[in-house]
């Protein structure tokens, strides 16, 4: 099937999750994500939106952690990824998600792992984002370990991913770790 079709299948299947399905995945989806950085440095994490996999309260848990965090902020047709310390950091940004309020870039090398949004995924750890090719032109750049946050509703059949697409080392959902 047509990635963009699988795609469509993905979000409608997020979106169609009950609040409370929400509420106890997103906490099991944190717990195995904890367990992947508890010994990081520099962890790349997007800021979620309210029908991803919630990142707000691993975020928070990094800064108690004293780990370094950096969160993407859109420029032009990349993004960049921008240290922050609080939430205070950040303001509505581009595709109406919160973005730093600072402009200066962390080198992608950097970065000990990136976590990062997955709209679909299929069992070869193929990831389905957004289809704007932001997360897989910086991903190119890293050699950091790419773990990506997933609902288990979200997996989809496999898929022939396109040259440009980055594969993710690890996917977690509530259920188990790909």
């Amino acid at each position: 099937m047509e990635k963009n079709r699988l795609r469509e299948i993905a979000l409608t299947k997020r979106k169609s999750l009950n609040p409370e399905l929400r509420k106890e995945s997103n906490l099991m989806i944190q717990k195995h994500a904890y367990e992947k950085i508890r010994d990081k440095r520099l962890v790349g994490i997007y800021v979620s939106k309210p029908d991803e996999v919630c990142t707000h309260d691993l975020i928070e848990w990094c800064f108690n952690a004293k780990i370094r965090v950096a969160v993407p902020k859109v420029n032009g047709k990349k993004i960049d990824f921008i240290e922050i310390h609080s939430f205070n950091d950040l303001k509505k940004g581009t595709f109406g998600v919160l973005e730093p309020v600072s402009n200066e870039a962390v080198d992608l090398k950097e970065f000990d792992c990136m976590i990062v949004p997955v709209v679909g995924f299929d069992a070869l750890r193929h990831r389905i984002g957004y289809g704007g090719g932001y997360y897989d032109s910086a991903l190119d750049k890293t050699n950091c370990e790419k773990i990506g946050l997933a609902y288990a509703v979200t997996q989809v059949e496999n898929f022939l991913s396109d040259p440009h697409d980055i594969n993710m080392d690890v996917i977690l959902t509530e259920y188990t770790e790909f």
